[in-house]
């Protein structure tokens, strides 16, 4: 097999807070965000790891020193194994491949398919929560808002949890073996759709089987860390 070229591995560690603990695993956090699902699984696979905890609404992701590990200035970045990697789907495969295996379906395992497959979905469900959290909590002025986009991406986000429950209707978790690293994914995914829509039962029995996971509490945000949500859940503004 040929060397790795430069464009086979994620860029280098580098910047101010790398390069004091270039050999171990850091994670750049937003509390809340997707970057919930990496230290949750980080908690769930018992690593040692340093937390960087960073404000949304602040300008900690506007600094020089971020913008050398994240250039576009978003929550997750992971420094692991000397590279950092800026996609939270990665992460969770990498860790997984890395350091649990037995949160992972290899290739040619049983179940591989179906652990990618729910892996990527967890995007799907994400881009509209991002949407959704856009448009409540980012854009405060009221006139700033589109009502029909709101309305619309809060259904988008109902029909895609639709796949989730009919899976967890009739097994724990979204692989029948077990828990693995996709229900860290999709469970966070799960857990903070809940925010916008009303989950259905099975799927509140799932993110209460999440939520449950000592790990997952492990996550959660701690006293004196900035929250993202302010409600626990965020109706629709009136047409």
């Amino acid at each position: 097999m040929p060397d790795p070229t430069p464009t086979d591995t994620p860029p280098p560690a580098q910047g101010g807070p790398v390069k004091d603990g270039a050999g171990e695993i850091i994670l750049w956090h937003v509390p809340l965000s997707r970057s919930m699902r990496i230290l949750w699984l980080l908690n769930e696979l018992d690593l040692p790891f340093a937390l960087r905890v960073m404000d949304l609404r602040g300008k900690d992701m506007r600094a020089a020193e971020y913008a050398a590990i994240h250039p576009v200035g978003r929550a997750p970045a992971l420094q692991i194994d000397g590279s950092v990697i800026h996609e939270s789907g990665a992460m969770v495969e990498y860790l997984c491949e890395t350091r649990g295996p037995h949160l992972w379906r290899a290739p040619g395992e049983e179940g591989r398919l179906g652990w990618l497959d729910w892996l990527h979905f967890a995007e799907t469900i994400g881009q509209h929560i991002a949407n959704l959290t856009q448009s409540h909590l980012m854009l405060r002025d009221p006139a700033t808002r589109s009502q029909t986009v709101m309305k619309l991406e809060t259904a988008r986000l109902a029909r895609t949890l639709r796949l989730v429950e009919q899976t967890v209707e009739s097994q724990d978790w979204l692989m029948a073996s077990g828990f693995s690293g996709v229900d860290c994914a999709v469970g966070w995914s799960v857990w903070t759709a809940g925010r916008f829509v009303r989950l259905t039962p099975a799927l509140q029995a799932y993110a209460d089987r999440c939520t449950a996971r000592p790990a997952f509490r492990r996550a959660l945000p701690q006293e004196g860390e900035p929250q993202l949500y302010e409600r626990d859940f965020y109706e629709l503004p009136d047409a």
